[in-house]
């Protein structure tokens, strides 16, 4: 089955919302902070209790208007599924997602990727059903994961790995025996997107939607049947 397409930062913006419903994208991510008691979706990191966040092009006031968790919900409902790069810096998210998550009737659509791995473990231990995914950046991460899943002091969970530490099907194959789940990120070569995609993959992650819609037929369809 060819790897479900995920539309990267797409949740952060408002005028990109209305992409859950293109036929090239099968979810929404969005890179989503503890505000208060809310939850918010931007991609600058906040800058501690200060009211700035930093990005690429340095220290910035904070979004005084983000983006909602409520509307990121709304934004995917009968469409697609939603990711949430869960983002951790001073204050502990996982209380704050279980009880949004909680509170709805239906959560199947909803994907939560942890940089916390410890934060991924709350919410698993809390919601057991939840799909959460441990993001894995570095070869040093991806060796722990294996090792801790065949210890068995790791619950299982999904990973999302750096496209760059896959290097074969048989890397993927063999990841896919500790992992329900391997989406890969950050993709936007449609060439490297497609062969993931035949390396069995899960999902694959882009910042260009025509790599999405290149790389052709993900999960969409059975999202939208499902729901």
């Amino acid at each position: 089955m060819p790897a479900s397409r995920i539309l990267h930062g797409a949740g952060n913006l408002r005028d990109l919302l209305h992409l859950a419903g293109h036929p090239a994208v099968d979810a929404i991510e969005a890179d989503v902070w503890v505000r208060g008691h809310d939850l918010v979706a931007h991609h600058d990191r906040p800058l501690g209790w200060l009211p700035l966040r930093v990005g690429d092009r340095g220290p910035r006031l904070r979004h005084r208007d983000p983006v909602r968790l409520t509307e990121l919900l709304a934004a995917v409902d009968g469409l697609a599924e939603l990711v949430l790069d869960l983002r951790s810096w001073f204050n502990d998210p996982a209380p704050a997602v279980a009880t949004q998550l909680l509170a709805l009737d239906d959560h199947a659509h909803v994907v939560v990727t942890c940089e916390s791995w410890a934060v991924g473990e709350r919410l698993l231990a809390w919601m057991p059903a939840l799909r959460v995914q441990l993001s894995l950046r570095s070869e040093r991460q991806l060796r722990a994961y294996v090792r801790r899943r065949i210890e068995g002091s790791l619950p299982p969970a999904g990973v999302a790995v750096r496209h760059g530490l896959l290097g074969g099907p048989a890397e993927v194959a063999a990841l896919r025996e500790h992992a329900p789940s391997v989406t890969a990120w950050t993709v936007d070569e449609l060439d490297r997107a497609r062969e993931l995609s035949e390396w069995g993959v899960d999902a694959v992650v882009s910042n260009h939607l025509s790599v999405l819609d290149r790389l052709g037929g993900g999960g969409g369809a059975a999202i939208r049947e499902a729901r």
